[in-house]
């Protein structure tokens, strides 16, 4: 399960410095990275698409008697390949359904899944092994890198520069995995301007997993749910949960279910007993 970008972006953008940083300098993020992107005008580039490169790495990631789900996180949440907010009973539900039995222990591969930038508050790694009735989960202590040959290593910047436009990355490189939607969130007002809610809705991902700022991802769904989004909406319905506030979560549920998103039922359900 790993989001990726499902737009086709016609964004006519020169590749010139992009900047990002976190919401919050929590006391884990620290310093200054600059990470290649693979320009594709070049003449001997072989350029893959970030979310491709990514796809391609979790499918070699081979670790004996390890069950891996690849998935965009940040810190709090996870997010299925439509760019949906996977609930923490949902993933221990996947897992019961699909890890053999000679798999000794869960393996997270997303960032900040073993840790929080903050130091504060259960990591998501944590959550799912409560739900799993304690069977051994564990993930990342930062933001994660995978190679095409299944390697994992973590780097945790507090300020990111890279190259704008799509993610792209040169053959057999590593690969961010929260970049693939954070150099989308860029776009969030282009997307808006030109309707594209899918767009607004990645944006809002790339300010979450990337960005680590849960304001502006926030802000981003409610903002494509009132483009016609169903999945903005049950996205900003389970942040409200998120935050105790109760009342705006099922408004923003009952918009989200009368869009389309049948997920909303369960939750609205729960919420309303």
């Amino acid at each position: 399960m790993i989001a990726t970008c499902r737009l086709n972006l016609f964004l006519a953008i020169a590749l010139l410095p992009a900047f990002g940083h976190a919401c919050d300098q929590a006391p884990a993020l620290e310093g200054v990275l600059s990470i290649p992107q693979c320009d594709p005008a070049s003449a001997d580039a072989d350029c893959v698409p970030g979310s491709q490169a990514a796809y391609e790495a979790l499918e070699a990631l081979e670790v004996p008697d390890v069950f891996t789900i690849g998935v965009q996180t940040s810190p709090w949440r996870m997010y299925d390949a439509e760019g949906r907010i996977l609930t923490i009973d949902e993933v221990a539900a996947a897992i019961r359904a699909g890890r053999p039995e000679s798999d000794r222990r869960v393996h997270l591969a997303g960032s900040w899944t073993a840790a929080r930038p903050d130091g504060d508050g259960e990591t998501l790694a944590h959550r799912v092994s409560v739900a799993l009735d304690g069977f051994p989960v564990d993930g990342s202590d930062g933001f994660l890198w995978l190679s095409p040959t299944g390697a994992m290593r973590t780097t945790k910047q507090a300020f990111s520069v890279w190259k704008s436009g799509p993610y792209r990355v040169a053959r057999g490189e590593d690969v961010l995995m929260a970049l693939v939607p954070g150099a989308i969130a860029q776009f969030e007002d282009q997307f808006a301007n030109d309707g594209l809610a899918a767009g607004v809705v990645e944006a809002g991902i790339g300010f979450d997993v990337f960005m680590l700022c849960q304001e502006r991802a926030l802000a981003a769904f409610e903002r494509a749910a009132g483009m016609g989004s169903a999945i903005g909406a049950y996205n900003a319905g389970l942040m409200h949960v998120d935050l105790g506030d109760r009342t705006s979560a099922i408004t923003w549920l009952e918009l989200a279910k009368r869009l389309g998103e049948s997920k909303a039922t369960a939750v609205l359900a729960d919420l309303q007993q």
